[in-house]
Formats: structure tokens, C-alpha cells, sequence
């Protein structure tokens, strides 16, 4: 079943692909191209609504050969996640996805520029000039199938257990309205399930921002995407002060449709953004406080093998008496576009858990744990269609607190990655990026290439990956 699915995916994508290339007389970009060469372009034109797909497929090496491994938690990769690739070795399908979408509630220029009404992009931005009069509603929707379904997934909403034992699932992503209000400086309300705007790998399955295949360890420790509302409202600045907004939000648990059980209440999303005069110069302080009791994904056991149905915390702290344990996580990045060929990115992450008094699996969390690191990267265009991007990380979970470490044997510690990479956009359909990765951890137990028991085995990894990203 998982091989025909598969493969029905794969053979979607590429009559997908086929049927949108472009007229000679027809714009470049690709976004929800397939779709106006199958219905029309009428949606757009009158409705600005678009129907887009992706698709992402990767082959990698490590230089661990290991045999698939099964792991406690049910993640089998050769290629270990923290190495922000989830997938084996050889060729995978990442993902297959599509968007479907209203005005602001697509990612910008995919396929629409911003409503110049609009003068806040909810989760991105604020942005030059007055604000608009009028109320705009937006929305979009948003489903993929693949390995990364499992990061995507929501607790309690698509988390479903006959597609537990699957390594390529299904994941409803998003659902949300995107509401422009003219009030005050201008102000956007998102409602409903959505990407996090934490971290500087925002969740758009789009390149930029992503510029890298891989992702952060800061982003592996953060929320995946939450449930609730946002509200985002541009502050009375003077131009030449340059542009700032103010968000504040109340959301669901991490990945997750509830509020968790016993003292379990709403968390609080907290953002601040400013933007120099030209919008060269980014800065986000991002931040998140709740409940982290309880929250962790549900997990179905078959054949005496342990995997998470999807959604949910990547940390599990449990309390006999259901006592309300703090965590909270805050994002500081800064980008510059120093010139027009090359942009900066430098981002610093910090988290602390609460620990519990239960300790049922051996990856729960008894103690108050922090996590903590620093990255820095940049990308640089080579050519008109070549970039070329390097990224280096320091990263320390002091006691092993998130899941993907200490599930593999390591008691805590902190680890060194430098990555590099190309982005050859080889046509507007598809986006070629090779990249090598190493990972050097120090610090309790190992880290890297479980064997077939899920015992991690060596304290480095080099890793190298081909990403394909397919627009239509």
C-alpha cells in the first residue's frame, strides 16, 4: 500500500509538471501554474484564489552505513534528524503537497504580491506605507503526503492511527483566515491551525526563506505550528524610524488541536519585528510560554515497535499531580541584505523546560532543562539563477530534554554543525540544491547512526543531500 501511494505521488508530480509548462507568451512563475493549465486562470484573475503544489524529493548518503534502524519512537532513518533531514538513505520522498489559496493566505509573490491595502503580512512582516481602509479576508488550506508528514502532523486532528505505521503519511497542514483590520496602524488576525512564525526557517514550504534543505537545531527544538489566534498590529512609527509590529496570540499546545490534560490552559505567542527604512535590515524577538505538561505525542504500538502518531511536543514532562510545568521558548534573528547578491542571517535560541515527577519512557523529563544556541549563515548569488549559502551552528541541550536526543542514547550535551550548500534554480519548476553537512557532538553517550536496537553509535556525521524542490 505504502509503495503505491508512493508512488501515485511521484506520478502526480510529474503530470503536474507536465501539464504546466508555460506558453511561449506566458509569465514566468510557477506557482498554481498546473492548476490554470488544467481549469483556466479565471480563480486568479477574478477571486485571487490559487491552487499551488510542491514537492520535494532527496537522495542522501551518511558516511555511517547502518541498516534501517528502528527506533523507540518510531523515526527508522539511517540519516538522523538532527541533521534536519528526515529521511533514509538512498532516494526519499520528502513531501508532495498543495495550497489552496486567498490573496494574503499565500505565501508572498506565490503567486500574488501583497495587497498594497495591506500594511502587515501576518507572521512576516510589517510593511512600508499607510494603512488601508478596508477589511480583507483572506484564507488558505494546505495538505501533504510524505516522510516530513509526521513534523507536520496536528495531535488530535490528523494524527491518525492507521497512519502510524507508515512512513510516507498524510497531513492536513493548515487551515486558517487571514484577516487585514483597519485599525490603528493597520493590523492582521490569523485564526485557525498554522505554520509558526518562530525561528528564521519560518514552516512555508517555499524557498526563500528556507535557503537549506536541512533545518536548524534551533528550529528542531520549537513548535512546528499552533492552533489559535494571532493578532499582528503595525506600530505608529515615523518612517525614518523605520517599521515595527507587535504580536500577541493565544494558541493550543505545541502541534496539538487541545490544551492538554489536568492544570493544561492556553499558551501565549509574544512577537516583536522591526524593519529598518529600506527593509535591508530585519530584526524578530519571538516567544512562546505555556503548559509543557503531558503534551507529547500519542504514540501506537504494533508489533512490539513504539511510533508517534504525529503532533504534539517533542519534550515529555509528566506530573502524578497534573501540576502546571512552564516552558517557554524565545528566537532572537537578525538579517541584513548586505548588497543586492548577498544576505546575512544570524539567530540565537533559548528554552527551558519545566521537569515532572514521572518518568514512565527514559526519554521523560524530571528535571528543569535548558536548550540554548547560536547560528549564523549567508547566501550568496553566484549567477542569476546560482546561490551559494553556508550556515554554521552551536547548539547544547543540556540534558538531553528533546526527544530526538535522548531517545537515541544521549544523556546531554552540545553539538558543532557547518553546512554548505548551492541553490540552482534550473528552471521556475524546479530548484536543485546539493548540500554536506557535518555534525560533531560532545557530551553524554552518542548522538549519531542508531544501529537496528535505535542505539546511536558515533559522536559525528557527514552528511550529503541533493534536494529537488518541484513548484507547479
Amino acid at each position: 500500500m505504502k509503495q503505491r501511494l508512493t508512488a501515485f505521488a511521484l506520478a502526480w508530480v510529474c503530470a503536474a509538471l507536465a501539464a504546466a509548462q508555460p506558453a511561449a507568451d506566458e509569465p514566468a512563475s510557477p506557482y498554481g501554474r498546473a492548476f490554470r493549465a488544467l481549469a483556466g486562470d479565471r480563480l486568479e484573475r477574478e477571486h485571487g484564489i490559487a491552487v499551488v503544489g510542491f514537492a520535494h524529493v532527496s537522495a542522501a548518503v551518511a558516511n555511517h552505513d547502518i541498516p534501517e534502524s528502528r527506533m523507540p519512537q518510531g523515526l527508522a532513518r539511517n540519516t538522523q534528524p538532527q541533521s534536519g533531514v528526515a529521511q533514509d538513505a538512498g532516494l526519499n520522498l520528502n513531501h508532495v503537497g498543495l495550497l489552496v489559496c486567498k490573496g494574503a493566505g499565500c505565501p508572498p509573490n506565490r503567486p500574488f504580491a501583497p495587497d498594497p491595502r495591506r500594511n502587515v503580512l501576518s507572521r512576516i512582516t510589517p510593511l512600508p506605507g499607510p494603512r488601508g481602509d478596508d477589511v480583507i479576508v483572506d484564507w488558505g488550506v494546505s495538505a501533504l503526503f510524505g516522510e516530513d508528514a509526521v513534523y507536520w502532523n496536528t495531535k488530535g486532528f490528523d494524527d491518525w492511527a492507521w497512519n502510524a505505521d507508515d512512513a510516507h503519511r498524510l497531513a492536513i497542514t493548515q487551515w486558517y483566515l487571514d484577516v487585514y483590520l483597519p485599525v490603528g496602524a493597520g493590523a492582521s488576525l490569523l485564526l485557525g491551525s498554522w505554520h509558526t512564525p518562530m525561528a528564521a526557517e519560518i514552516g512555508y514550504p517555499f524557498v526563500p526563506p528556507n535557503y537549506f534543505a536541512s533545518r536548524t537545531y534551533a528550529f528542531s527544538a520549537g513548535p512546528a505550528k499552533h492552533v489559535g489566534a494571532l493578532l499582528q498590529a503595525k506600530l505608529p512609527l515615523a518612517p525614518r524610524y523605520g517599521h515595527a509590529s507587535l504580536g500577541f496570540g493565544i494558541v493550543s499546545d505545541w502541534n496539538s488541536l487541545d490544551f492538554g490534560s489536568g492544570a493544561g490552559g492556553p499558551s501565549f505567542v509574544m512577537n516583536l519585528r522591526w524593519r529598518s527604512p529600506d527593509m535591508a535590515t530585519w530584526v524578530d524577538i519571538e516567544t512562546t510560554y505555556g503548559n509543557g505538561e503531558d503534551d507529547f505525542n500519542d504514540v501506537r504500538v504494533k508489533d512490539g515497535i513504539a511510533r508517534p502518531r504525529g503532533g504534539g511536543s517533542q519534550y515529555l514532562a509528566l506530573s502524578s499531580s497534573d501540576e502546571y510545568l512552564d516552558r517557554f521558548i524565545a528566537y532572537l534573528t537578525v538579517s541584513h541584505a548586505l548588497n543586492d547578491a548577498l544576505d546575512l542571517v544570524v539567530e540565537g535560541v533559548y528554552m527551558t523546560q519545566e521537569g515532572g515527577d514521572l518518568a514512565p519512557l527514559p526519554f521523560a523529563i524530571t528535571r528543569d532543562s535548558a536548550l540554548y544556541g547560536l547560528n549564523a549563515g549567508f547566501r550568496y548569488r553566484l549567477a542569476e539563477s546560482l546561490h551559494a549559502g553556508a550556515r554554521l551552528e552551536w547548539f547544547a541541550d543540556e540534558n538531553a530534554a528533546n526527544v530526538l536526543w535522548s531517545g537515541v542514547g544521549a544523556t546531554g550535551g552540545k553539538v558543532t554543525a557547518l553546512t554548505l550548500n548551492l541553490s540552482w534554480l534550473v528552471s521556475p519548476h524546479l530548484l536543485v540544491r546539493p548540500e554536506l553537512k557535518f555534525d560533531s557532538y560532545d557530551g553524554g553517550g552518542h548522538l549519531f547512526a542508531p544501529d537496528s536496537n535505535g542505539v546511536a553509535q558515533h559522536d559525528s556525521q557527514l552528511l550529503a543531500t541533493v534536494n529537488f524542490e518541484f513548484r507547479f
